[in-house]
């Protein structure tokens, strides 16, 4: 058998790669989400700023909880204000990562993340509320407040019409 290509012979050779092609473009992103985007990083910084106040207050929640808890004794209001500021430190810390993540997703037209900064804007209103029942210091409700409408905003930022085209899949 002779595997040698002759003078006559045509040779097709194998197809190479498909040319690559730019990914679609959602261009430019609508006012509604580059406004979504600052607010979401605003908010961020907030949680920075909530992570402070909750260091500088912790005397002040202390006393906050003794005036409305007369039966819990010193031992035990220590370690409920430790446990309070430690689990209150993690999720804010939690909640700062996630909104500067999603900010850039966001601006990216990720569509997951839009969906995924609903869910967390809805759970910081819901701790907003949350935190104007509880007994804690006025700085803190404060600024609970404050991030509370910065995620109406995002919620309703993200929500408009131009906020909708531009998540869009593009075809």
């Amino acid at each position: 058998m002779n595997d040698e290509i002759g003078p006559g012979d045509s040779y097709t050779p194998m197809p190479g790669e498909p040319p690559r092609t730019p990914l679609p473009s959602h261009g430019p992103a609508p006012g509604s989400v580059a406004t979504a985007v600052r607010l979401m990083l605003i908010r961020a910084a907030l949680g920075v700023v909530s992570i402070i106040v909750v260091l500088a207050t912790k005397d002040t929640l202390k006393a906050v909880i003794r005036a409305h808890n007369h039966t819990v004794g010193a031992a035990n209001l220590d370690g409920l204000v430790n446990t309070a500021v430690t689990v209150g430190l993690v999720i804010g810390i939690i909640f700062i990562v996630l909104y500067v993540v999603l900010a850039l997703q966001v601006r990216q037209a990720k569509n997951w993340a839009r969906i995924t900064t609903w869910v967390i804007a809805g759970l910081g209103v819901l701790s907003a509320l949350g935190s104007l029942a509880q007994p804690e210091p006025a700085i803190s409700r404060l600024v609970a407040l404050i991030s509370g409408i910065l995620d109406i905003a995002i919620i309703v930022l993200l929500a408009q019409r131009p906020s909708n085209r531009y998540f869009r899949p593009t075809r």
